[in-house]
């Protein structure tokens, strides 16, 4: 487990970066939400069962094509994950930005017009999406 309790060192380093590459290893668990241009997913660490919730958001640049996308990525206890589960079919955003608000998360910000960048933050975030 990591500093906070959380994940083991192959799902859930310390470096932003590895985290991120890391990510490609997790099991798809389920598909909490699925839209087009917003997702939410519950993914597992195959090592040390870690859960973890997706959230990517996309709105779309109808004038230039380069759509702002952001994930987050936040480690969740099996409580959670419990809840999360059953109440998927009516789960809304107030409910998951509830979840770990101090809580370190991995995120990918590709902005309009600027750099992609892996970082840390708190909580969930979630971003303007169509």
């Amino acid at each position: 487990m990591d500093e906070d309790g959380f994940g083991c060192k192959r799902c859930w380093p310390r470096a932003a970066k590895v985290a991120w590459e890391a990510r490609a290893e997790l099991s798809r668990v389920v598909e909490l939400i699925d839209e087009s241009h917003f997702r939410v997913v519950m993914l597992a660490c195959p090592h040390c069962a870690q859960r973890f919730v997706s959230v990517f958001a996309e709105r779309v640049d109808w004038t230039d094509g380069d759509d702002p996308q952001y994930w987050t990525q936040l480690p969740i206890t099996e409580r959670e994950a419990n809840d999360l589960l059953r109440d998927r079919a009516s789960l809304t955003e107030a409910m998951l930005d509830a979840l770990g608000p101090d809580r370190r998360c991995l995120r990918l910000e590709h902005p309009k017009g600027g750099p992609r960048r892996i970082l840390w933050g708190s909580g969930i975030c979630i971003e303007p999406h169509d």
